[in-house]
């Protein structure tokens, strides 16, 4: 497929999922995933069965409804005997030229291509050392701690970015700074994928620096 043209972002499809609604569409295809938003809204005023039919395929991966390349797979028609796409609002593209690139199906196009299923999800447990309490995550392994600290702010502390992120190793004794930067196992985070014995997640400890002006 054609490169994004802004920066490759990693998502769990539990994340992609909540992406369900006319004025929010986001699909997947082989494991890249399109925010179709904006073509809906320049669609709006010229609306048909098949704008119908790909929103209600809003959050859901599309995969067995197209090649690796993006080209849509196809069917022959048992009346006319000529091919068709198994998925007709492929046929169906941007009225602005702002909202679509020039003789590309949205399926390939970069302007709707924001990013990639993760490689694998990882979970995580953060502790907050001033509050002691814990929280379970659930984050792509192609994640910066930058990007976990985006996320757990989003979704459960508005001021995640006043606190140090750290991490304890050689056996627990020696608490450092986490490279925000850096992914889980660049940081030394890492879990066995291929153990057969559950291990508990990697932590990462929350430290209050008493600035809650850094949100």
């Amino acid at each position: 497929m054609l490169q994004p043209l802004k920066p490759m972002r990693y998502y769990l499809m539990d994340e992609i999922v909540t992406h369900n609604r006319k004025d929010d569409c986001w699909v997947v295809i082989h494991k890249n995933v399109f925010d179709l938003t904006p073509m809906i809204k320049d669609r709006l005023d010229h609306w048909n069965r098949n704008m119908d039919y790909l929103v209600a395929h809003a959050g859901k991966d599309l995969t067995h409804l197209f090649h690796e390349n993006g080209e849509p797979r196809t069917e022959i028609s048992p009346n006319s005997g000529l091919p068709r796409v198994l998925f007709p609002p492929i046929l169906e593209v941007a009225i602005s030229e702002f909202s679509r690139t020039k003789h590309a199906m949205w399926s390939q196009d970069p302007l709707y291509h924001v990013g990639r299923i993760t490689r694998r999800p990882r979970r995580i447990r953060i502790i907050n050392a001033l509050t002691a309490k814990v929280q379970f995550m659930n984050v792509c392994d192609e994640d910066s701690i930058y990007d976990i600290q985006q996320k757990y702010k989003l979704r459960y502390n508005h001021h995640a970015g006043s606190y140090e992120w750290r991490k304890f190793s050689n056996g627990a004794k020696i608490c450092g700074v986490l490279n925000l930067n850096g992914t889980l196992d660049e940081n030394g985070l890492t879990d066995d994928e291929e153990c057969n014995v559950e291990l508990p997640p990697p932590s990462i400890w929350l430290y209050y620096t008493d600035d809650l002006t850094i949100a």
